[in-house]
């Protein structure tokens, strides 16, 4: 399993510093090659700003997370709130990310919009970034796409019984944090250098 071995006590020491375009590398480096020159641009503007969103919201989840005795960061329903859309952003990277491994390796380039399956971008996915199953990515993408699905129901009334504690620190920021360094690291020095998405 992959784990976080430790996480900074003070917001000061965990705040985003990266712009959207600083994660430009990372994105097209994680690409595969062969994809059509304006699904390829759509991924990267997509995916980067994305990233800068999950850097914004770690900035505030893993203080209020580890404040101990300290004070509040965020109102605590926000916590849960941002948790999930943790979970959502980081969903957003696996689907892109699989989605353009899954068109290459069948031979599309994208530009025929291709609609593409959970089941059909998870395997390129996990066989290009934990191929081995030594970071437990697998287990992580379907944690995230379990949090993730508990607010994209389609059912009328399918949400009242919801239980609050899987969009916790533990039940969904974790996991998700942990599935997302596992793509990070692979290409950890095209990362932007203050990311606070980097391995502790």
């Amino acid at each position: 399993m992959f784990y976080i071995t430790s996480l900074p006590e003070e917001p000061e020491g965990y705040v985003n510093i990266s712009t959207s375009s600083e994660w430009e590398r990372w994105v097209r480096r994680s690409l595969p090659e062969g994809l059509d020159v304006e699904v390829q641009r759509r991924l990267i503007s997509n995916l980067k700003h994305v990233l800068v969103g999950l850097e914004l919201k770690a900035a505030l989840i893993v203080p209020h997370a580890r404040r101990g005795s300290g004070p509040s960061v965020l109102f605590e329903p926000y916590l849960h709130i941002m948790s999930f859309e943790f979970c959502v952003g980081a969903f957003s990277v696996f689907e892109g990310i699989g989605s353009a491994l899954w068109l290459r390796g069948n031979g599309f380039d994208g530009s025929a919009a291709n609609r593409i399956g959970f089941e059909e971008w998870k395997p390129p996915l996990i066989s290009t970034f934990d191929p081995d199953g030594q970071f437990s990515l697998e287990a992580g993408v379907d944690r995230v796409k379990s949090v993730r699905d508990k607010l994209h129901q389609d059912r009328l009334g399918a949400r009242e019984n919801i239980d609050w504690h899987a969009f916790s620190f533990d039940e969904a920021f974790v996991p998700a944090f942990t599935a997302l360094q596992c793509l990070l690291l692979q290409r950890e020095r095209h990362l932007p250098e203050g990311t606070n998405l980097r391995a502790f």
